[in-house]
């Protein structure tokens, strides 16, 4: 009788906690913790995890805000395209509509198609007004930045930024306006009057001493052998003359290039900068507060 006791208590024993743990599980895997755990990778940006975990959901029932958080995941990780296919997904009838389809045409921005994003722009806008509230049409103006197509009048391109913007947008109009590079026919000309004198344009000061010494050098022993009568050595430094100011004229020409370029690559950097700090102009969901 009593071995009997301890087994029925021992059963039920085990009955109890197999049901105990269904009840922890069937907890665990609600909805409302799903969708907690997710918002958690979410907000610590571990967007892969957290796309997983907004799918489950979806698979359960459907929410507008679930499918927005899993393309800005997919935003987040750079997997543009699989971004772009999730915003545009998004229905009509949903409270996200209007920011996903600006989000998708902002990714077709940033992976650098100017054309296609100004086109699509101009169709979209033309049919829903309603997108220039989402800054696209900061983005459209700010994209006349990065290509070489003529500028749109000051005060037109300037207004369509908010005013704390303007200073800095309007630094960047001028900027591109009136571009500070230089002419490389010029520096190639200076360099053919005065050896030398290119390079200090293309602000290369220390190489266009240089090859003002160098030329300048090779000048005078060329003079100096022919005039003690070693033709042969005279020759020799007559052909490095040569040599030197053909190369500092060419040289020369090439260092303005290189700088243009550099100035080019520090204005589209900045550009960028500015883009990324403003979030590319457009309304952002703070998820994590």
């Amino acid at each position: 009788m009593k071995n009997l006791f301890f087994i029925i208590l021992i059963f039920s024993s085990i009955i109890f906690s197999q049901e105990n743990n269904q009840l922890v599980n069937d907890n665990l895997f609600s909805l409302p913790n799903i969708k907690k755990f997710a918002d958690y990778l979410f907000c610590q940006k571990d967007y892969l995890r957290a796309a997983n975990e907004y799918e489950r959901i979806l698979n359960l029932v459907q929410n507008d805000t679930i499918e927005y958080k899993i393309a800005l995941s997919y935003l987040e990780m750079g997997n543009f395209n699989e971004a772009s296919t999730r915003f545009n997904s998004i229905t009509e009838s949903s409270s996200f509509y209007k920011s996903a389809q600006a989000q998708s045409l902002k990714l077709v921005f940033q992976i650098g198609d100017i054309v296609k994003f100004r086109s699509q722009y101009l169709y979209i806008n033309s049919n829903r007004a309603y997108l220039d509230s989402a800054g696209l049409a900061s983005l459209y103006m700010f994209s006349f930045l990065l290509t070489e197509e003529s500028l749109p009048n000051e005060d037109e391109f300037v207004n369509a930024f908010q005013i704390a913007e303007k200073n800095k947008i309007r630094n960047f109009y001028e900027w591109k306006k009136d571009f500070p590079e230089k002419s490389p026919l010029k520096a190639a000309i200076f360099s053919a009057i005065i050896p030398g004198a290119g390079k200090i344009y293309a602000d290369e000061y220390s190489d266009g001493i240089y090859a003002f010494i160098a030329t300048l050098a090779a000048g005078y022993l060329t003079y100096d052998n022919f005039k003690a009568g070693h033709d042969f050595r005279g020759w020799i430094f007559s052909g490095l003359a040569v040599g030197f100011y053909a190369g500092n004229i060419y040289g020369s020409a090439a260092a303005v290039q290189i700088y243009n370029a550099h100035i080019r690559f520090d204005f589209v950097n900045e550009l960028k900068a500015f883009l990324e700090d403003k979030n590319y102009f457009l309304q952002v969901f703070n998820f994590c507060n």
